[in-house]
């Protein structure tokens, strides 16, 4: 039975039956040859020094430019164009010979750039955050490979791939439930945009019964249920050994509230759909995993991530910009997803996100918060509250803010039941229409 077969069956049959054959489907990823050499080599990597690490890269990186050169036809035509020769590539450097290529190319090149050696893949599409989804071809391999390098990174935090447990908050396909069974990743996967007062003992009740080991999820999510479960009295700390955050920008407020409800460490990596970098939250900022693929930093535009991928080989993507970006923080980076900028006040001020944290006592009573701006010098902020706010206090809300903003917005605070949510259930602080 193949992966793509398990992984339909795991999203389409009944919780109980997939609870049954949940060691069969869980099996067919964890014990798949490709997993477990990849696992391996992962681990063996550790005990690499800095130089046998780069040397390591630089080796994977002609396999791969080697490969897309005589398999595809964009990158021979590329190659050849720039006069590259990748038979003879020798050296990081000669890199800057390759043009960079953005995802307005790959949509525009999409057949020549599919490898003619690979016949065992499927397709996958980007968010389309920034514009119109991307479609990318994966070969199969790469999903046991991606995984390993997840389950290699969430080890450093005691993560057993073997026996852990998860109690994973994302998604939007619940058929109107709070939760379902998801065996293939030992977990159970909860509506990540439900949790309220009225839900949370039955978010908490169910994550006590399965004994999870990690939260995981959006980091929102994870978020509002330390909020309410706090808010009501429900016994969170030292009950898990850490969160592990997905998918959406995680603010400073959000990583320091969680640690301290939860007594313990939080966690990210970053990474995408194109499977073509991987980078590693660890001391307050990301390390780019050099068996992932190579990255490098745009000069032109500052900061943009450029990478190329080491394990998808249908779809080679090589000096591939995201809309993403990254800047030096010490020995590490700080990176941040698509740039969704701050506010704009009546004068075309620039309000960054980083000035919307604010602390108040009232504040304390929103257990999720987002600020929409459909005019220039006017934004709304949207607060649930853990219980119902009176008057005064919408008010006071409100009244922090405005201090915070001075003259240049004005801001009008609406309760709601929930915030707003992308089509893919991921919850954004700023939303600008």
């Amino acid at each position: 039975m193949g992966i793509a077969l398990l992984k339909k069956l795991n999203t389409k049959m009944p919780d109980g039956l997939k609870t049954a054959l949940g060691p069969l489907i869980r099996g067919k990823l964890i014990y798949n040859s490709t997993f477990r050499h990849q696992y391996s080599a992962l681990v063996k990597a550790d005990t690499y020094s800095y130089e046998e690490q780069g040397n390591k890269q630089l080796a994977a990186l002609k396999e791969t430019l080697v490969h897309a050169y005589e398999h595809t036809a964009f990158y021979c035509s590329a190659f050849d164009k720039a006069g590259f020769n990748p038979h003879k590539f020798s050296s990081f450097e000669e890199m800057k010979h390759i043009p960079v290529i953005t995802k307005a190319d790959v949509i525009a090149n999409y057949d020549a750039m599919q490898a003619d050696d690979i016949n065992d893949f499927y397709h996958a599409t980007t968010g389309g955050s920034t514009g119109v989804p991307l479609k990318v071809s994966l070969e199969r391999e790469s999903i046991y490979r991606e995984r390993a390098f997840i389950y290699h990174y969430w080890s450093k935090a005691g993560y057993d791939y073997r026996t852990s447990k998860l109690a994973t908050f994302r998604g939007t396909d619940f058929n109107g439930k709070l939760f379902k069974a998801n065996p293939l990743y030992n977990e159970i996967q909860f509506n990540p945009c439900r949790i309220n007062a009225g839900t949370i003992q039955l978010y908490y009740d169910k994550i006590m019964s399965f004994g999870a080991d990690f939260l995981h999820g959006f980091p929102g999510a994870i978020y509002s249920f330390c909020k309410f479960a706090n808010r009501v009295g429900l016994e969170i700390k030292d009950k898990f050994k850490g969160a592990f955050f997905i998918s959406e920008n995680v603010y400073d407020f959000q990583r320091e509230y969680i640690e301290q409800s939860l007594g313990c460490k939080t966690y990210a990596f970053y990474g995408h759909t194109e499977r073509a970098v991987f980078a590693e939250f660890n001391g307050g900022g990301y390390s780019f995993n050099k068996a992932y693929g190579y990255v490098e930093l745009s000069e032109q535009s500052e900061g943009f991530i450029i990478c190329t991928g080491f394990i998808n080989h249908k779809m080679p993507l090589i000096r591939y910009q995201v809309d993403d970006y990254a800047e030096r923080y010490f020995d590490r980076y700080k990176i941040e997803g698509h740039r969704e900028g701050g506010l704009i006040g009546k004068n075309g001020e620039n309000i960054s996100s980083a000035m919307l944290e604010v602390h108040s006592p009232v504040l304390e009573r929103m257990a999720k918060y987002q600020f929409i701006q459909k005019e220039q010098g006017k934004v709304t902020v949207l607060t649930v509250p853990v219980d119902k706010f009176t008057e005064q206090e919408v008010e006071e809300i409100r009244m922090v803010y405005q201090n915070k903003f001075g003259e240049g917005i004005d801001v009008e605070v609406k309760p709601v039941k929930d915030v707003q949510y992308t089509s893919r259930g991921k919850y954004k602080l700023i939303v600008r229409e």
